[in-house]
């Protein structure tokens, strides 16, 4: 288990230095999450109405229309991985893991990833980090099975449902909402879906 701070990180990502304490109160008020369950929300007023919603969306991503929203709940499995046409802002709001791989693995002949390419890194409480597009990424896990909190920026609209799902093969047949593509793990739960991760279902244990 490295950290984000760590060179290894750097293909992945990078840490933004910002001053996010208003966010931290804020995301303490959240109801807590069902047990076993991952909640998401892509637009949360609240964190809208902070003076760091405007500074992400001036200076982190150029003026463009962002939603601010929240990821939290109780997870400790991979099952799934994603990618953005575009950086994904995360704010740990606890401390958190996130099992992170590299988009140019995906074997697109049959629109898989092997599990074994993936790493693992700590993110600590008030930590910002910008997650490349290149990157593949999921839901954060949870240190020693409590709850994790993770805001969430991304460019307005990402993660609604698609007016039109496109027919085809390869990259076309991974898209799951707008600006979403995503491959599941077998063991997930999830059907319907072309993207598929093979190999073992890694857990946070994995890499203690």
């Amino acid at each position: 288990m490295k950290d984000v701070y760590d060179t290894a990180f750097t293909t992945y990502g990078r840490v933004l230095e910002m001053d996010v304490s208003d966010f931290l109160n804020q995301v303490t008020k959240l109801p807590v999450a069902p047990e076993g369950q991952v909640l998401y929300e892509a637009v949360i007023p609240a964190f809208e109405g902070l003076s760091l919603f405007r500074d992400f969306s001036d200076t982190v991503y150029g003026d463009m229309p962002i939603e601010f929203g929240c990821c939290h709940g109780y997870n400790s499995k991979l099952n799934g991985l994603e990618y953005h046409r575009d950086s994904e802002i995360n704010i740990a709001g606890t401390d958190m893991i996130l099992m992170v791989g590299h988009r140019w693995d995906i074997d697109y002949s049959d629109n898989s990833y092997d599990t074994s390419k993936v790493e693992a890194f700590l993110v600590p409480r008030g930590t910002v980090v910008e997650i490349y597009a290149t990157t593949l990424h999921y839901a954060p896990c949870g240190i020693k099975g409590n709850e994790f909190r993770s805001g969430v920026i991304l460019p307005r609209g990402t993660n609604e449902p698609l007016r039109n799902r496109p027919v085809g093969k390869g990259e076309a047949s991974m898209l799951y909402a707008v600006n979403k593509w995503l491959l599941v793990h077998e063991e997930s739960g999830e059907t319907g879906y072309v993207g598929q991760l093979k190999g073992r279902n890694l857990s946070v244990a994995d890499f203690y």
